[in-house]
């Protein structure tokens, strides 16, 4: 089952003196590589009026990510399997990706929306990778110090908190030391 999280996020205007808000609607969540979960994702993205969804591993076929209508906006980077996505619904916002630091399993990007600029980012970070290899992927992401960042990450962490049965190899030795 996909897990997922929906914010809407308030954002004050760095160029705008009148400092109005401007709303952004965004969605963060793993589809699974699931094409039934994909296939439903384009509804609740309308029915919700969704801006931005952070996608950690989406659907694809022959290594890009598939299954969402022309209108939207996908942005994903890396010529192997897609693992991190973000798709964009509102047409007024501005968004470049930044290629530099992207790969299958980032993608992040410059998003210009009434005045505001930041950044949005998607992670996805597989479990049986490195974790200092997971750590470069997550320092690329100083260059957005100047300006706001939100930062959607699947980092497959375990954890008894919620009710995680998962077993780390040597994770029996580090608990009982």
């Amino acid at each position: 089952m996909a897990s997922s999280s929906n914010t809407d996020y308030s954002l004050k205007s760095r160029t705008n003196k009148s400092r109005r808000k401007t709303n952004i609607k965004c969605l963060q969540l793993n589809l699974q590589h699931s094409r039934a979960a994909t296939s439903n994702l384009p509804q609740i993205i309308l029915q919700y009026n969704l801006d931005i969804v952070f996608v950690q591993e989406p659907y694809t076929i022959l290594n890009n990510v598939a299954g969402f209508p022309k209108s939207f906006r996908i942005f994903a980077h890396g010529s192997d399997r897609k693992r991190s996505a973000i798709i964009v619904n509102n047409n007024e916002d501005d968004v470049m990706a930044i290629t530099q630091v992207s790969n299958e399993d980032v993608i992040l990007t410059e998003i210009r929306y009434e005045g505001p600029t930041f950044f949005g980012a998607s992670l996805y970070l597989p479990i049986d990778s490195d974790i200092e290899r997971d750590l470069e992927k997550v320092d690329i992401l100083q260059l957005t110090k100047r300006d706001g960042l939100i930062l959607a990450i699947d980092s497959n962490a375990t954890s008894k908190l919620w009710f995680d049965s998962a077993q780390i190899p040597g994770e029996e030795h580090w608990r009982n030391s």
